[in-house]
């Protein structure tokens, strides 16, 4: 199958300004909730996980030891996260979430689904099920992209 050079500079577009209204939406909800960007995108990590060593953290945020460092210190401040020194490697510390910070986590996702509910209000019912499918076959195709192009960018 060929792709006519019209359609992937109209998918670079949208995706372009698709990721300017979700940076744009992601503001919204951290302001809802009190914290930062930064720290939003690090509580994002623990959706699936109770603890993440901090170099785990900045690997997954691709962002510098020191950088999560920063951001670990303000969430504890906050009293969402507590270091541990990692029984496996002394070397290293494990981030854990606290009671508070389970909850925050549960309000992130809980406002999420709030949010995203309004925003599907804004598209006809008949096309918001083809919406979501769409949105599942791009994120499709760009893991199958990431994994074939992934040693580039080690």
């Amino acid at each position: 199958m060929n792709v006519t050079s019209d359609l992937p500079q109209r998918m670079s577009e949208l995706i372009f300004t698709l990721r300017q209204k979700c940076a744009i939406k992601d503001l919204f909800l951290v302001k809802s909730l009190g914290i930062s960007i930064a720290e939003f995108n690090a509580l994002l990590q623990f959706f699936n996980s109770q603890s993440l060593g901090v170099k785990e953290l900045a690997e997954r945020l691709d962002i510098t030891p020191g950088g999560v460092t920063r951001i670990v210190t303000s969430l504890e401040d906050k009293g969402l996260v507590v270091r541990k020194i990692s029984p496996e490697d002394r070397r290293s510390v494990d981030v854990f979430l606290t009671d508070k910070g389970k909850e925050m986590v549960k309000q992130i996702w809980q406002t999420s689904l709030e949010l995203h509910r309004r925003i599907l209000e804004q598209i006809e019912p008949t096309f918001r099920e083809p919406v979501v499918e769409a949105i599942s076959k791009l994120i499709d195709a760009i893991d199958k992209w990431i994994e074939v192009h992934e040693s580039e960018f080690d």
